[in-house]
C-alpha cells in the first residue's frame, strides 16, 4: 500500500472490462490535501483511467476556488466553453457584493425595538437574494467586499445562518474581511467552521486564489485598525487575467462622511496590471472603468439615497472585462416634511399621509416624516401613536414633531393679563426690518407656548 493513498477495490468481472485492461480488479487511488475552511489546496482525484490517457484542454481540470471540488472545476469549464460574452468565451462569470452588515443596531439611525429588528431582518433576506441571484446569473464564484457582518453585534445565531446559505450556493465564495467584520481571533471567520465553498482571506498581504485563468488577489482587515495602502510596492511577477478583491477606499471619490480605509487609486490598479478591481466600502453603487462598488444590498441609513446592487462581472478569455450593475433593494429610506399648518384633527393629518404616500411612491419605504406648521390648538399630537395609526403601506414610519400651537395674537393682546402685556410690547416691535419680525414672531411663539404648559 503506497503511503497517502486510501486504496478501493472495485470487482468486474474479466469479461466485462470497460478499460481494456488485462486484469479483472481496478485500484483507484485518493489523494487526499488538508482541508480547512481558510484552505485554497485542492483534492486530486486520480485513477487508472486518468492515467491511461492525458486530458485534452478542453477537459483539463483547472485549480479552482471549490477548495478542491475539481468536479465542480470540470462542470463550470465545459460550461463556459459554451458560453459566449460580447467579446468571445466568457472565461469567467462572477457576482459580486459587500457591505451587507449584518446584525447592524442601527442605533445611529435612532432606529430601536421592533423597527431595527425588522431592518435586520432585511439584511438577512437579502443575502438570500443574492445566493438566489447568483443560480439564477449562473455565475461560477461569489465574492464579497467585506462588512458581511458587524463583528461587535453578531450573534451566534446569525453567523450560522451565515454558514447555512452560503453552504446552500454550491457555489465557490471568496470573501475578503472589511473594517467592521474582521478575521479577529473572536470572529466567526475564526472559531466556525465554514463550508468547503467558503474561502475566507485571512491574511493582510495580497495572495492570489486561481480560478480557471482568473487569479483574484485578495487581502483582508486581521485588525480593526486600518492597514497601509495595499496596492504600495505591489508587483506581480506573472501574466495572465487578474482581478482585485478588497474593502478599501478609492482616493478618487471619497463620498462625504466616509472614513477612508485601504487607500488605492485607479491609476494603481491599472499600473499593477488588475484588469479590475471590484471593492466594498462606500455603501452607494457604482462602476468605472478599474474599479467597482456594488453599494449595500440594502440601505443602511437616512442618507443613503443612491443605488444598491449586486454586480454582475464577465471575463472574457481575452481578459475584457464587462460590469452589469442590477439593483437588489426592496427598502429604501426617505425624509420627508408635512406641514400640518391648519389641521384640526388626526383625520386630517392621516389624510395627509396618505397622499404623500401615494404623490411620492413611497411604499414599502423607511420613513421619518417632520411635523411643521401651526396647528390648530384642538389637535393634540403624539408621534408614537400617530406612527401606529398611519403606517399601513411603509416598511417602517416614525414622526418628529416640530409644528408649533397657533396663536390668535388680537385675542392675546387685548387680555388685561402679564400674557396680554407681553403681547402688546413684542407686537410693537414687528414694525422693524424684516429680519427683527422674524425674529419677534418668534419670541412671540415661544413666549406663549411657555404660557400655554
Amino acid at each position: 500500500m503506497v503511503r497517502g493513498f486510501t486504496p478501493v477495490r472495485w470487482a468486474i468481472s474479466p469479461v466485462v472490462n470497460p478499460w481494456g485492461l488485462p486484469w479483472s480488479s481496478v485500484w483507484i487511488f485518493r489523494i487526499r490535501a488538508p482541508r480547512s475552511p481558510f484552505s485554497n489546496e485542492p483534492i486530486f482525484l486520480l485513477s487508472v483511467e486518468a492515467l491511461r490517457r492525458e486530458p485534452n484542454d478542453s477537459e483539463q481540470i483547472q485549480p479552482n476556488l471549490y477548495n478542491g471540488r475539481c468536479f465542480r472545476a470540470r462542470i463550470c469549464h465545459r460550461a463556459r466553453q459554451n458560453s459566449r460574452g460580447y467579446g468571445g468565451f466568457v472565461a469567467l462569470r462572477l457576482l459580486h457584493f459587500a457591505d451587507l452588515h449584518l446584525d447592524r443596531s442601527f442605533a445611529n439611525e435612532r432606529l430601536f425595538g421592533v423597527g431595527a429588528q425588522r431592518r435586520r431582518e432585511d439584511l438577512r433576506s437579502a443575502l438570500q437574494r443574492i445566493v438566489e441571484r447568483a443560480r439564477q446569473a449562473k455565475a461560477d464564484l461569489i465574492t464579497c467586499g467585506g462588512d458581511l457582518f458587524e463583528q461587535d453585534h453578531v450573534t451566534r445565531e446569525t453567523a450560522s445562518f451565515v454558514v447555512q446559505t452560503l453552504g446552500e450556493a454550491r457555489l465557490p465564495v471568496l470573501i475578503a474581511p472589511g473594517h467592521s467584520d474582521p478575521a479577529v481571533p473572536s470572529s466567526p471567520y475564526r472559531y466556525l467552521r465554514w463550508p468547503e465553498n467558503v474561502t475566507v482571506a485571512t491574511h493582510e498581504e495580497l495572495r492570489p486564489y486561481r480560478y480557471g485563468n482568473v487569479q483574484i488577489w485578495t487581502a483582508g482587515f486581521m485588525r480593526p485598525d486600518v492597514p497601509d495602502a495595499p496596492l504600495r510596492d505591489f508587483a506581480r511577477s506573472d501574466e495572465g487575467t487578474h482581478l482585485l478583491l478588497l474593502h478599501a477606499s478609492d482616493m478618487s471619490q471619497v463620498p462625504a462622511g466616509i472614513t477612508p480605509d485601504k487607500p488605492i487609486l485607479p491609476a494603481q490598479v491599472e499600473e499593477a496590471g488588475f484588469r479590475h478591481a471590484l471593492l466594498g466600502h462606500y455603501h452607494d453603487a457604482r462602476t468605472g472603468e478599474s474599479i467597482t462598488y456594488p453599494g449595500s444590498p440594502e440601505p443602511l441609513g437616512w442618507n443613503e439615497s443612491g443605488r444598491h446592487c449586486t454586480a454582475l462581472v464577465m471575463i472574457d478569455d481575452d481578459g475584457a472585462v464587462q460590469v452589469i450593475l442590477d439593483d437588489i433593494n426592496q427598502r429604501r429610506f426617505a425624509q420627508e416634511t408635512l406641514d400640518i399648518t391648519g389641521m384640526t384633527t388626526l383625520e386630517h393629518v392621516r389624510e395627509a399621509v396618505m397622499a404623500m404616500r401615494e404623490g411620492k411612491q413611497l411604499d414599502g419605504f423607511v420613513i421619518r416624516a417632520t411635523l411643521v406648521g401651526e396647528r390648530d390648538r384642538a389637535l393634540t399630537l403624539d408621534p408614537e401613536t400617530l406612527s401606529m395609526e398611519c403606517s399601513d403601506g411603509f416598511a417602517y414610519l416614525e414622526f418628529r414633531d416640530q409644528s408649533r400651537v397657533s396663536h390668535d395674537l388680537d385675542t392675546a393682546a387685548q387680555e388685561f393679563t402679564s400674557r396680554g402685556e407681553m403681547v402688546r410690547k413684542l407686537v410693537d416691535h414687528k414694525k422693524g426690518s424684516r429680519q427683527e419680525e422674524q425674529a419677534v414672531g418668534r419670541a412671540l411663539q415661544l413666549a406663549l407656548d411657555a404660557f400655554d404648559q
